[in-house]
């Protein structure tokens, strides 16, 4: 079944607004600064599971030397656009629920605003956590200030601020607490309006 591509990636990244161009830079910044531990002279290797158009993947070169990534992504119009922006990145098109690699094939996964749109994020949160090592990067949208943010910029009123393909819907406490049901040991911090929670080992 072909999922439809939804644009709403590149019009966040791409907005014009100014108070959404800062929180997304902030957002960036502190993806970064977490990913930036890697630094030294071993070749990492990051999944970005969910990987849309490659915005954090450019960051993260950008950013970062020593590093190998492999995007994941589930629409072909999204991976086209990626390998324009980023041709030196390996993308593939696959689901996150069934990620096609084997136990512990990377240093880093990262997933970010990926779970809020799943229809079983335990699966894919259980796939993303065997593919790694033992650290992931996860981020969803903060509820309920992400949806109040939306009503205040009059963006999906109807909804109460929910778009459309948000089919999940977590607070701090009540993500930490899904996490934990499939392993312990996460930290949870935040960028405003989004979670961000960091594992650093499965042991």
């Amino acid at each position: 079944m072909k999922v439809e591509y939804n644009t709403g990636n590149i019009k966040k990244y791409e907005s014009k607004n100014p108070l959404k161009r800062t929180m997304v830079k902030r957002f960036n910044k502190r993806i970064i600064g977490i990913i930036k531990e890697l630094d030294g002279e071993k070749t990492f290797r990051i999944l970005d599971a969910g990987c849309g158009e490659g915005y954090i993947d450019r960051l993260i070169l950008d950013e970062i030397d020593n590093v190998q990534i492999v995007g994941l992504e589930y629409t072909e119009e999204a991976i086209e656009i990626a390998k324009s922006v980023n041709p030196q990145t390996e993308y593939i098109n696959g689901d996150i629920c069934q990620i096609p690699f084997e136990d512990d094939s990377f240093d880093y996964v990262i997933c970010t605003e990926v779970l809020e749109h799943l229809s079983e994020p335990k699966k894919a949160l259980e796939e993303l956590i065997r593919v790694s090592k033992g650290k992931l990067l996860i981020t969803v949208p903060h509820e309920p200030w992400f949806c109040m943010g939306n009503m205040l910029a009059l963006k999906n009123i109807t909804r109460f601020g929910n778009p459309i393909d948000h089919i999940n819907h977590w607070t701090k406490k009540s993500f930490l607490r899904f996490l934990n049901s499939i392993i312990n040991g996460w930290e949870i911090s935040g960028s405003f309006p989004w979670i961000v929670a960091r594992l650093v080992s499965k042991e």
